[in-house]
C-alpha cells in the first residue's frame, strides 16, 4: 500500500445505498461485487465516486457491507454514513488488487502508531480509479501485565 496515513476528522456522509450481511470476511469481495452491479457501478465509466462501509461493530457475528452514492439510484436507499471526530485516512492511487490487505497494512500502521480502529470501515472508489481507506481512530488501550508478588 502506499500513500501517508493522515489523522483527520471524518464527516458525515448523506447517500444512497444498498447493503448486505456476510458471516466472514472471505465473503467481502463478492458481496461488493453484487452491491455494485445493483447500484450499475461496477464498471469503470462510473460517473460518481462510490462509498463502501464495512461494519462488524453492531453484530460480531456479521459484517454488513454496503456500498452508497451521493445521487439517487433506483433500488437504493437513504442512509447515512456517520463521521467521527478522528479517523485514519490514506488515499491510494489505484485499487489494489486485495484490499484485504490494504486494510491489514493500514490496521499494523495504527497499530505501530499506538493507535486502534473502532468504527465502521470505509472506503471510497473514486471515478479516477483511485481509493481512499478510512476508519475512525481511538488511542489503544495499553497492554498491562501484573507485576508479580504485588
Amino acid at each position: 500500500m502506499t500513500g501517508e496515513v493522515v489523522l483527520v476528522g471524518l464527516p458525515n456522509l448523506k447517500l444512497h445505498g444498498v447493503s448486505d450481511a456476510v458471516r466472514d470476511e472471505t465473503e467481502i469481495p463478492e458481496a461488493v461485487a453484487r452491491l455494485l452491479e445493483r447500484l450499475e457501478a461496477h464498471g469503470a465509466d462510473r460517473s460518481q465516486d462510490v462509498h463502501l462501509r464495512y461494519d462488524g461493530t453492531s453484530d460480531s457475528t456479521l459484517v454488513r457491507v454496503t456500498a452508497a452514492v451521493r445521487e439517487p439510484v433506483e433500488g437504493a436507499r437513504s442512509m447515512t454514513f456517520s463521521g467521527a471526530d478522528m479517523a485514519a485516512v490514506v488515499h491510494i492511487g489505484e485499487r489494489p488488487v486485495d484490499t484485504g490487505d490494504a486494510w491489514l497494512v493500514l490496521d499494523t500502521e495504527l497499530r505501530r502508531q499506538g493507535l486502534a480502529a473502532v468504527g465502521p470501515y470505509r472506503q471510497t472508489l473514486h471515478t479516477d480509479g483511485s481509493v481512499t481507506l478510512a476508519v475512525p481512530v481511538s488511542s489503544a488501550s495499553p497492554c498491562v501485565s501484573p507485576e508479580v508478588g504485588e
